[in-house]
């Protein structure tokens, strides 16, 4: 019988088959090579295998979904699992709705789109995944109950990457719906997830049932798993996050310990390479940093900033948790810097901020924290270097913040009170207006979180006081209105001997007295008055808040005098009660300066009698003020703040009642405060050394505390340092106590007197020039004549202000100095103006009742705003008619103090043998500078001239670093700097010479030790704006020369502004032959004055232009 062809061979076994058997054995032994063919095997049975209907192909391609999804599993390959979901999208497709297949396929779709979201953080993916879940999940069939759990999971990560809250909430209801399946049975695996979801709620919404649900399911979990559970470690950090809020909530220290610990023990269970260990760590950090906020210890914030980093350090960039780590490594680091002050690591807490910033998307949950952490960095930065852009900042800050907290956030309240504590800084720094408003805006939001409660009379009370400093702004009667009426409610809810009352009435009778002034209305008068009184009965003797008190009442007496000026009563009693005020023997120090400020303002206006002592006041109180700050830069910004015109304007008062010597002694008292106070830490002790053994004694302590203070002063402060500081600061005063007690230095340290001030014009006459809003005056001293006052009735202090202002724009501004012919026309016709109304007058004195020679040496010592005026250059530039330069010989000196240190004699100095001439030059610094073309030529040029009688060492390209610098400087009488000097317009201790490893500040040069100036002589400081002090602060003089001549050096040549590096070299040249005229075979820096004259006249003038044969002036002997 013949076989058929069916009989010949066997029946071909299809790819589905094989791939199903290949699966099987890769699914038994891990058989990755079967994997791999039992792929093969699917792809091809798509498309040689006989598929007869849709639902068949639906199927093949869900297993060759699922068999590139477990090679992703394995060999990590994302083309695998893109294709795997295209697969699971299509069969879905395929498959009819009623098909039994359909939710494990949309379950298994959604897995996968999970796995993908967690490569690549698409969120299409994870949002198609809930999608998948959601139309497969029935709450109500315990069947379903993986699928409720998994949909549950992915909305708790959408929560986690979005920060909708509603995502959160339909979490919570599914994983209790699978718990209430078998309440007695529930997964601990749910009941955790769902203490985790109960938790991230509480922390958007604040509910405390949040918080209850979160620690009881974490506890219920942890009691029904063994301790070698893998997911012990997770409960146990749940369970740590809800007694940590939970301590937050209530204060029960306990409950932060046991936090403390639990935390610990999840560390313990995620060793190195484990992926709990990231949330471990920076869980254990911010709970040690909750228990550093208790108490304060440094080991806290260490262990604390060690988990952090480590934390960060193993945290992948891409993951939710690396912008919550920044913020917690930022605001420790913050901490950190108040205790030791370092700025980098306040600045690197902003950067921080600002990163963590960058990652967070505008709703997510944590973007408010990380906000108000960052206003509180930038608060701190302003807090330590007073820039008011932090400020503004720090607003913008709060302000995002504010609008992601919504009404029910339970933190809304403090962040409002955040932000109207920084408006309200900004407004008292600016008179910003719209701060004020901000400010307003905050309270009366804040109002309406406090329907009742301790908070709610104090923020009406704020709100009255602010509503009336508006009033005071705008003018508008309705703020005033309101003002009274909270102000009444306030009170109200103070009940009688409530302390808070005091300040109640204060502000009431603010308002009222304003009412008053505004209509007249006695009643009002009087109800203003008995609401002082009332406040007054509640003070004892010395209470502080007597200073408000005694204030308000000078207030409201001058607003009864302003309607009854025919009565001079109101007038009286407010005069006495701003006297009061100011000398109270309590309350702070700036607010009775503050007050006598506004006695001295209104004891001008009314011309009254007691103007005088309202200033010696000011100076008074102003004085202790400065001595409560530390830091030399926090002085100088209270100087700049508070008092740029303080002493001038005590000194016209005294001047216009002929009191001429006590004129003198106001300026010297009020102004250069930085050199004064540093000079304290410097005073020589040779006569009380020799005033027997407790002399010795006490200068050896003396010594011993000075340098630790002056240290103090120049360097960072943070809270520690103060309290160090405060307690040295305590130990020096009563060593300068002890001192004032010995024979003959019972004035020791204390403001000089004019019968010693005026030694500082034994060498010849010094004038001081004095520019106030009251008058304009010069003074002449002499030491052996008596002061002379010449008014300069022919300029005000309108005039002073164009005429620095115009030479501020000379010197700050290139085009104008470059102008070529109409520059020099302008110039010299400001030196005309100068000429005529300031120096004329002043040489008519000195030749007429002094006699002075000509070519004899004078000191200009001008205040305010005439520092920045070239008194020195002043001419009339007419036809036979000589200027100042032909007269006499100007030299400068910042104070009278100043120039009486300069002229103390060196010890050390070898008169036989011509000092070394130090020359430093650095033609391309470090930094934004441009290259200087012409510094070696310079350089030459001095070398050629002093050659061969005068050595000198030159330091110049790389070696002229800034430590070299500096020690060479101080350890060279005679220096010479050629290189670029920079004024800091906005923080003038900043101002530098530019080296070539950075800048050499000039708080880097008054840092020197107290003796590195024994045989400092002369110093030569040719670069830019070495001679130019803070515009704000002028009478503080506070430039790159006054720090060398601090330093010891007795004379300095300094610039007034920008010289230019193309004609330097002939004024250098000039300088140095005229000095060498003088005495060939030495230096003598006294004739460094004539020289710098000598050297103006000699130089070519068709090459060097007048601006610039002026801008060098000479400071000290």
């Amino acid at each position: 019988m013949a076989n058929t062809e069916d009989d010949i061979h066997e029946p071909a076994r299809d790819h589905t088959a094989i791939g199903d058997e290949l699966y099987a054995l890769f699914g038994d032994q891990d058989d990755l090579q079967a994997l791999q063919l039992a792929i093969g095997h699917y792809s091809a049975a798509l498309t040689e295998d006989i598929l007869d209907s849709k639902c068949s192909r639906s199927g093949q391609l869900m297993k060759l979904g699922t068999a590139l999804s477990r090679r992703f599993d394995h060999i990590g390959d994302a083309a695998d699992l893109d294709v795997a979901i295209d697969c699971h999208s299509v069969a879905i497709d395929l498959q009819t709705p009623d098909s039994p297949d359909v939710p494990i396929m949309h379950a298994k779709h959604a897995q996968m789109l999970m796995k993908r979201f967690g490569l690549h953080m698409n969120q299409p993916d994870l949002d198609l995944a809930i999608e998948q879940y959601a139309c497969i999940s029935d709450q109500t069939d315990p069947k379903h109950e993986a699928w409720l759990v998994a949909l549950a999971d992915a909305l708790v990560t959408r929560f986690s990457h979005r920060g909708n809250v509603r995502d959160l909430s339909q979490a919570i209801r599914l994983y209790e719906s699978v718990v209430n399946f078998d309440a007695s049975n529930a997964p601990t695996s749910v009941l955790g997830n769902l203490s985790l979801a109960h938790f991230l709620r509480y922390q958007q919404e604040g509910d405390a049932p949040d918080l209850t649900s979160s620690i009881a399911y974490s506890t219920e979990a942890l009691n029904k798993m063994s301790s070698e559970d893998q997911n012990h470690s997770v409960l146990l950090n749940n369970l740590a996050n809800g007694l940590l809020f939970r301590f937050k909530k209530l204060g029960s220290t306990d409950d932060l310990e046991q936090a403390i610990k639990s935390y610990g023990s999840v560390i313990e269970l995620c060793p190195t390479g484990h992926k709990g260990r990231l949330r471990a760590l920076s869980n254990l950090a911010s709970a040690i940093m909750t228990r550093y906020e208790l108490q304060a210890s440094l080991a806290d914030l260490e262990i604390s900033l060690g988990c952090f980093h480590e934390a960060l350090e193993i945290c992948p960039r891409n993951n939710p948790d690396r912008s919550t780590l920044l913020d917690n490594l930022a605001t420790t680091l913050r901490k950190r810097f108040q205790h030791t002050g370092d700025i980098i690591d306040l600045e690197t807490a902003i950067e921080n901020h600002y990163e963590a910033l960058h990652v967070l998307p505008p709703s997510h949950p944590h973007r408010s924290d990380t906000l108000c952490s960052l206003g509180n960095a930038l608060q701190s930065r302003f807090a330590f270097q007073g820039d008011p852009d932090d400020l503004d900042a720090a607003v913008d800050r709060y302000s995002e913040a504010l609008r992601l907290r919504p009404p029910s956030h339970p933190e809304r309240a403090d962040l409002l009170n955040n932000l109207a504590n920084v408006a309200c800084k900004l407004f008292a720094e600016r008179r910003n207006p719209h701060k004020l408003d901000l400010c307003i805006e905050c309270y009366f939001e804040a109002l309406q979180f406090s329907p009742e409660g301790y908070r709610r009379p104090l923020l009406l009370h704020n709100l009255a006081s602010s509503l009336t400093t508006r009033f005071l702004f705008h003018k508008d009667t309705k703020d005033l209105d309101r003002a009274l009426e909270l102000g009444a409610s306030a009170l109200e809810l103070r009940e009688k001997g409530n302390e808070y009352r005091l300040s109640s009435h204060v502000v009431l009778a603010n308002a009222k007295g304003l009412k008053y002034e505004l209509e007249g209305d006695p009643a009002m008068l009087q109800a203003a008055f008995q609401h002082l009184d009332e406040a007054r009965g509640m003070c004892t003797p010395g209470h502080p808040s007597l200073v408000d008190i005694w204030e308000e009442y000078a207030r409201i007496h001058l607003h009864a005098y302003s309607k009854t000026p025919q009565s001079t009563d109101h007038m009286e009693e407010a005069f006495r009660y701003f006297r009061m005020a100011s000398t109270h023997i309590s309350g702070g120090s700036l607010p009775k300066f503050r007050v006598a400020l506004r006695w001295v303002k209104e004891a001008e206006i009314h011309k009254h009698s007691s103007a005088l002592d309202a200033h010696q006041i000011a100076l008074s109180m102003f004085d202790r003020h400065v001595t409560t700050k530390p830091s030399v830069e926090s002085r100088h910004r209270i100087v700049r703040e508070y008092a740029a015109s303080l002493a001038v304007d005590a000194a016209s008062c005294a001047l216009r009642r002929g009191l001429v010597t006590l004129a003198v002694e106001m300026l010297e008292h009020g102004r250069g405060l930085l050199w004064t106070y540093l000079a304290r830490f410097r005073t020589p002790l040779d006569d009380l050394q020799s005033a027997g053994e407790h002399g010795c004694q006490l200068a050896s302590e003396f010594r011993r505390l000075s340098p630790l203070l002056e240290d103090a002063a120049c360097g960072a402060m943070t809270e520690e340092g103060l309290q160090h500081y405060r307690c040295l600061l305590r130990e020096w005063d009563g060593v300068v106590d002890q001192i004032r007690l010995v024979d003959g230095f019972g004035d020791f340290l204390l403001a000089p007197s004019f019968s010693r001030l005026k030694e500082a014009a034994k060498n010849g006459p010094v004038i001081i020039t004095n520019a106030s809003q009251y008058s304009c005056d010069a003074v002449i001293i002499h030491h052996e004549h008596d002061p002379i006052h010449i008014p300069l009735t022919d300029i005000n202090t309108s005039d002073i202000l164009q005429l620095s202002s115009q030479f501020r724009d000379f010197a700050t501004n290139p085009s104008i100095r470059s102008g070529g012919r109409s520059t020099e026309s302008q110039l010299t016709g400001l030196l005309r103006h100068i000429w005529d109304t300031v120096v004329l007058p002043v040489v008519k004195r000195l030749e007429s009742s002094l006699h002075l020679p000509k070519g004899s040496r004078i000191w200009w010592c001008p205040t305010g705003r005439f520092n920045s005026i070239p008194l020195h250059a002043a001419a009339p530039f007419r036809k036979d008619e000589k200027g100042l330069p032909n007269h006499y010989i100007s030299s400068y000196t910042p104070t009278l103090s100043a120039l009486l240190r300069s002229q103390k004699p060196h010890h050390g100095l070898n008169d036989k043998t011509p000092p070394r001439v130090l020359a430093i030059g650095q033609a391309a610094p470090a930094g934004a500078f441009a290259k200087l073309g012409t510094v070696d030529e310079e350089l030459d040029s001095l070398q050629s001239i002093l050659a061969p009688a005068i050595p000198m060492t030159r330091m110049t390209g790389e070696s002229a670093t800034r430590s070299e610098s500096l020690r060479a400087i101080h350890s060279s009488p005679w220096v010479h700097l050629a290189c670029h000097g920079k004024q800091d317009v906005t923080r003038p201790l900043k101002s530098c010479f530019a080296m070539s490893d950075g800048p050499l500040t000039l708080l880097d040069i008054v840092r020197a030790p107290s003796d590195s100036g024994q045989c400092s002589e002369f110093a030569f400081l040719s670069a830019c704006h070495t001679a130019a002090g803070d515009r704000t602060a002028p009478d503080e003089v506070v430039h790159l020369a006054a720090a060398m001549q601090f330093a010891g050096f007795r004379g300095v040549v300094g610039t007034m502004w920008a010289v230019d590096d193309a004609v330097v070299v002939n004024m250098v040249s000039a300088f140095y032959e005229a000095l060498l005229e003088k005495s060939p075979d030495e230096l003598n820096s006294e004739h460094a004055a004539a020289a710098l004259n000598a050297a103006a006249k000699k130089v070519d003038k068709s090459v060097v232009p007048l601006g610039q044969r002026i801008v060098f002036i000479h400071i000290g002997t």
